[in-house]
Formats: C-alpha cells, sequence, structure tokens
C-alpha cells in the first residue's frame, strides 16, 4: 500500500467515501459526523487544497482509506477537561479517518494511522493527537492498538461535540 497526498481528481472518491463512513456511524448509533457536522465535499477539498489530505491506496490504485494531518494549534484541544495532555509541544492533530466500506475488516484503519504516524515523523513532528466520540467503539479500539494514550475530554462546538482524545509522542 502506498501513503501519499491527496488531489482534487480523488475527491469524488474521497467524498463517497465520507458519506459511507456518516451512514456507518449512523448505523452504529453514534451522532459523530451526523446532521452536517461531518466532513463535507468542500472541507474536503479545502484540505486538499491546503495538503492535509493523505489516502492509502491499493497497489491496484483504489483508495482504501484517508485521513487528514492539520498542523497548529486545534481549538478544541486547547481545553481538554477530565485529564491532561502529555506536555505542549508542536503537534500534528488526526482528523477525517474514513475507511473505504470495501476494505473495512482488513486492518486497514490500524495501517492508515501507522503511516501517518511515519508521515508525522518525516515532518519534524513528534507529538501526535487524535480524538474520537466515546460511541465509536472500533476508532477507540485502533487509536489504542496503533499506540495513542488516552488524555482526557474534548469538547468541539457542534452538537454532541464530546470527543475522547488521545495522544502518542514518538
Amino acid at each position: 500500500m502506498k501513503f501519499q497526498q491527496a488531489t482534487l481528481s480523488d475527491l469524488p472518491r474521497l467524498t463517497k467515501i465520507m458519506t459511507e463512513a456518516i451512514e456507518l456511524l449512523k448505523k452504529q448509533g453514534s451522532p459523530q459526523w451526523q446532521n452536517g457536522h461531518g466532513p463535507t465535499a468542500e472541507k474536503l477539498t479545502e484540505d486538499i487544497q491546503k495538503h492535509r489530505t493523505y489516502i492509502l491506496k491499493t497497489a491496484d490504485d483504489e483508495i482504501a482509506g484517508t485521513i487528514a494531518l492539520i498542523p497548529g494549534i486545534d481549538p478544541a484541544y486547547t481545553a481538554i477537561t477530565e485529564g491532561k495532555w502529555q506536555g505542549d509541544a508542536k503537534y500534528l492533530a488526526f482528523h477525517k479517518v474514513a475507511i473505504n466500506q470495501q476494505f473495512r475488516g482488513q486492518k486497514i484503519a490500524a495501517k492508515l494511522l501507522e503511516a501517518a504516524v511515519h508521515e508525522a515523523i518525516n515532518l519534524g513532528i513528534q507529538d501526535l493527537r487524535i480524538d474520537t466520540h466515546e460511541l465509536n467503539l472500533g476508532m477507540q479500539k485502533v487509536i489504542k492498538e496503533t499506540g495513542f494514550d488516552y488524555c482526557g475530554v474534548v469538547h468541539f462546538p457542534i452538537p454532541d461535540g464530546k470527543r475522547l482524545a488521545y495522544q502518542k509522542i514518538v
């Protein structure tokens, strides 16, 4: 598999993958990304144009998964509760993780996070942060399996914006 930055030509497929991920969360009973608060084509376009969106491609050139690597201070991460971050170094936030439904159950999410960790190291960033909804048990499992530690709770300014926050120092 190859980890690379997404381009605008990937947008139609990424939009479909995100739509499927939003529907999966809904079926699982999670309010995460629901009611217009999930990744949209406009948000994906912006992230691609800012070189933040990465994709994991198969040998057959299929997009198996996607993730956004967001540099800088995430406002929601500044007010962590029920715990604390491990230091205050420059960090990279991992957001908008989604797996192509054709590849679910094949450990692609773990491969995607591991590739993102390696990319962060290549970018010279050692403090990595990620969050997920408390009902997104699959994502929590993958986050923990890839070496992230639970640090507390962050709140995004949206309905059901409470998220479990994790960090990995490499």
